[in-house]
């Protein structure tokens, strides 16, 4: 793990953790999550939550190429961690290629602790993902504690 291009995010959660890893491995609410915006659509197309599958799913505007994210399930501890090699392909020079994508999910106190490590190839391609996984996790938080 290169500590110049590996993001981590902390951040507590005011549910369970069962809820919170249901968010990350269901497709109704990483519909949900994924939808960036008032305009955009988020589309689950495969979704196999198990060590060797993995999921695709289509997002972004409406009406606009979408953003095309893959994964599959490297580790799955349920309810308290995923490890997933994710690919995220979008327009212009938006993804990556095989990063490594760790969510660990502590509890604290009936809430849960989230622990978000995202081993990216380039400090530019940290940074992009630093300014967009705080609003997916806001999305995260909204449906679980909603």
């Amino acid at each position: 793990m290169n500590n110049d291009t590996t993001l981590r995010i902390e951040r507590v959660i005011d549910a369970p953790r069962e809820a919170v890893f249901a968010a990350w491995t269901t497709a109704e609410a990483m519909e949900e999550w994924y939808q960036d915006g008032p305009n955009y659509e988020a589309r689950v197309i495969e979704l196999d939550v198990r060590v060797g599958g993995g999921f695709r799913i289509e997002w972004g505007p409406a009406g606009e190429p979408p953003y095309r994210e893959t994964g599959v399930y490297r580790e799955l501890v349920e309810p308290s961690r995923l490890v997933i090699m994710e690919t995220l392909e979008g327009p212009g020079d938006a993804g990556w290629r095989d990063t490594q994508l760790t969510i660990e999910l502590e509890d604290h106190g009936g809430k849960t602790l989230l622990k978000l490590t995202h081993e990216l190839p380039t400090r530019d391609k940290r940074d992009g993902a630093a300014g967009g996984w705080p609003g997916f996790l806001d999305r995260i938080e909204r449906y679980v504690t909603r």
